[in-house]
């Protein structure tokens, strides 16, 4: 046998082994397929698989890196495995990054008035506990107002018992609130709304005045969920509801906004552990909430847990559709400090009403950025118009 025959036979052989670095690949595509199902999974019943939620996005960039070192290496067998694992992860993928264009855009209404643009942000109490952000007007409220939305949603809109109308920070600002806002709620539970249409609210979860002084109800968790019925021009019934399931409370630094839980022991572990059970609670309270709610409803709020998650497949249900996910385009996250960089807030919707458009707001001066969606508020259901 010549020398050029063997190293072809060499290089062949080479190319057809199945060797330690496909078993590494095996390895990640396998646990990349469970972090992208384990939001199935309660974790009051198993407690790693939150924590494999959140390990999804990591997986799958380091499988696109190692998907681009099999291709430059010539490991076909590796390039099996990691497309496989990505198709077999692709639902998941798209609920963390949509990949809507403008081309499969549902079309505006050429009444405007027929449209409805919704907020949900969580403000920070506006960083009242925060003293250099008290000595100019808000950035946060600026970020609102230029905006303009009809209706914005607010989460953590009060701090230390001072409601968000009576904050330093927005004293300069008050003027503008109130002549674009007429109708506004506002409470020390911290769940508020501005509204340029008259509404109904009542709350959805145990009131304010049973809690104690850091905002627990009597399980010990930080839940609130409150409904408000808007009496819109046109006549159409339409429900909103805001809502903030239980934070981690982890400590980062010496933040004012910290907060623990007493019942919470001071292990970041055993913080996180109570605060992913306590969050399936609130899920499955929300959801009980949603079922008597009216068919046309919108609902909003801080999850505090990340798309696919299990408290968010069960807010979800089978009724509801993720408005980003329909009409937002990339990864967009909301959370936006300590590097952790995931999308906690959400909107969802139901009934006859159609998401046309999407926005992930940057700036402000809370740790969250605000998602915005425009409605189509006379249109049929969602299920219909998708189906056609």
């Amino acid at each position: 046998m010549s020398s050029s025959t063997y190293d072809r036979n060499r290089r062949r052989k080479k190319k057809r082994r199945f060797g330690v670095f496909e078993i590494i690949v095996a390895v990640i595509a396998i646990i990349t397929i469970a972090c992208a199902h384990a939001g199935g999974i309660d974790p009051r019943n198993f407690f790693p698989a939150p924590f494999m939620v959140l390990a999804f996005m990591p997986m799958v960039l380091l499988c696109l890196a190692l998907l681009v070192v099999s291709l430059f290496w010539r490991r076909w067998w590796s390039v099996l495995i990691i497309l496989v694992s990505l198709l077999a992860s692709l639902s998941t993928i798209k609920t963390f990054v949509p990949m809507n264009t403008s081309e499969n855009a549902p079309p505006m209404p050429a009444d405007s008035t027929l449209q409805l643009k919704v907020m949900t942000y969580n403000v920070l109490g506006f960083n009242y506990n925060e003293p250099e952000y008290n000595n100019k007007p808000s950035e946060t409220m600026r970020l609102i107002l230029d905006a303009n939305p009809d209706v914005v949603l607010l989460q953590e809109g009060t701090a230390s018992g001072v409601e968000w109308k009576d904050m330093p920070s927005l004293i300069p600002l008050k003027g503008k609130i109130e002549a674009r806002y007429p109708y506004i709620y506002s409470s020390g539970e911290g769940l508020n709304i501005m509204s340029k249409y008259p509404f109904v609210t009542q709350p959805l979860c145990e009131p304010q005045h049973a809690r104690s002084p850091l905002g627990y109800n009597r399980d010990q968790s930080s839940y609130l969920a409150r409904a408000y019925d808007l009496q819109l021009p046109n006549g159409k019934q339409l429900r909103l509801v805001d809502f903030r399931l239980q934070s981690y409370h982890l400590s980062f630094g010496k933040s004012m906004n910290a907060r623990v839980s007493p019942a919470v022991k001071l292990s970041p572990i055993e913080c996180m552990r109570r605060s992913f059970a306590l969050r399936g609670d609130n899920a499955e309270a929300l959801r009980k909430a949603l079922d008597e709610s009216p068919a046309n409803l919108i609902v909003c709020g801080d999850m505090n847990d990340v798309p696919s998650s299990h408290v968010y497949r069960v807010i979800r249900g089978d009724d509801l559709y993720d408005a980003w996910g329909d009409v937002g385009r990339g990864y967009a996250y909301t959370y936006n400090r300590h590097r952790l960089k995931f999308r906690i807030d959400q909107i969802f919707y139901r009934g006859a009403l159609q998401a046309l458009s999407g926005e992930r707001l940057v700036g402000g001066s809370s740790d969250h950025y605000p998602l915005m969606v425009t409605f189509d508020i006379d249109t049929k259901s969602h299920r219909d118009y998708t189906n056609e």
